[in-house]
């Protein structure tokens, strides 16, 4: 009878150390790449938008609902239809991505799909992957690695890259809307992980 106890014990510290951490015993914690409930964190990020090429989109970038606010509105006028947020070249982030199985992008969404590109310091391809949000919902959004696609500067296909992401070599970050997805948007990053 004392052993049963003992078991039960055990099972119930067990599960209130999953509800506590979010993680069963003996898995990995999501390592933090990009975290953004600081002011100063998302100071550090910047946009770049069609304007560039003769585009008429705008974007901005803010601090606001715990996270960094991306929001502006996609036009269509003279072939835009794309805005990006960036953030700035930091090598270390590949370090801590080392062994990534997926990346996870913490996020509340407006219902538009988004892109995470992802650079590597010193080549000519970035790697994206596109993530489908839910309207005035906050929840994880997980990106398998091996699902990332490799691009050149303009998006295009990078047929010279390796056709696999390598996660010790990210360097960069930025978060894109594009698809013809034309009018208003809002999406709040609030943090990008790395799942071990």
């Amino acid at each position: 009878m004392r052993t049963r106890g003992l078991a039960c014990v055990a099972f119930v510290c067990s599960a209130l150390l999953v509800l506590a951490c979010g993680t069963a015993v003996g898995e990995e914690p999501d390592v933090v790449l990009v975290e953004l409930d600081d002011a100063g964190d998302v100071a550090a990020w910047t946009t770049v938008n069609d304007p560039v090429m003769g585009g008429k989109s705008t974007a901005r970038i803010e601090f606001g609902n715990g996270g960094l606010v991306f929001s502006g509105n996609i036009s269509l006028e003279n072939n835009g239809g794309f805005a990006s947020a960036r953030g700035p070249q930091d090598p270390d982030i590949g370090r801590r991505a080392t062994g990534a199985t997926s990346l996870r992008v913490r996020a509340l969404g407006d219902g538009k799909t988004y892109v995470l590109k992802v650079g590597t310091a010193g080549q000519p391809w970035s790697y994206i992957q596109r993530f489908a949000t839910e309207a005035g919902v906050e929840r994880n959004y997980d990106l398998p690695v091996g699902d990332f696609t490799p691009v050149g500067m303009r998006l295009d296909p990078a047929p010279d890259a390796p056709p696999t992401m390598d996660p010790s070599l990210i360097s960069q970050m930025a978060v894109y809307i594009l698809d013809k997805q034309q009018g208003p948007f809002e999406l709040t990053l609030i943090e990008i992980t790395a799942t071990m």
